[in-house]
């Protein structure tokens, strides 16, 4: 009885490699499109911070619209990621609180292991490029915000300037922006 229990798990072991092989490989595939999203993305964010020097609204809409577009594809394939590592935590019989990429990894064969590595530093190193481009490109926003709010005020100020005197009549002494005064003495 013993050696058909362990006949019976070395057939299980057998059943389950060649259902994980399917799921890994999938898993991999995913990766894949991912980092090729990714590196779409990627150009975006870089194309996107020289359109906000060269100031091109139209294009920048347009990049902007190329954005979301990968944004979505990555949300999806993300949600397929996520639906195939639960079918193999599943099928390996692991509780769902202990999933995570690098106990996926120990499960695998020597060369999806190596494959899931590659793909797990590509990502990372293209979600890192990502997010400092993120952040230099709102500097630019920022910076540009700032200069057109101070350009409408200087114009403001030209075009309907506050009054030069005070309620007791008196004339304001700091507000001298914007014209030219000439003191003849």
């Amino acid at each position: 009885m013993l050696g058909l229990a362990f006949g019976e798990v070395i057939l299980r072991d057998i059943e389950m490699n060649n259902e994980l092989k399917p799921l890994y490989n999938s898993l991999l595939d995913v990766l894949k499109n991912e980092i090729e999203v990714y590196r779409e993305l990627h150009k975006l964010f870089l194309n996107e911070g020289a359109l906000l020097v060269k100031s091109s609204i139209d294009e920048l809409y347009e990049n902007s619209s190329k954005k979301e577009t990968c944004v979505l594809k990555a949300k999806m394939l993300e949600e397929v990621r996520t639906n195939l590592a639960e079918k193999i935590f599943k099928l390996l019989d692991i509780d769902e609180e202990d999933i995570n990429f690098s106990r996926l990894l120990s499960y695998g064969d020597d060369a999806q292991r190596q494959e899931l590595t590659e793909c797990q530093l590509s990502l990372r190193f293209l979600l890192m490029e990502i997010n400092k481009l993120n952040k230099k490109n709102k500097l630019l926003l920022d910076s540009s915000l700032i200069y057109v709010q101070k350009s409408i005020d200087f114009i403001n100020q030209l075009i309907c300037p506050s009054s030069s005197y005070l309620s007791t009549g008196k004339l304001k002494s700091n507000n001298m922006n914007g014209r030219i005064v000439c003191w003849e003495g």
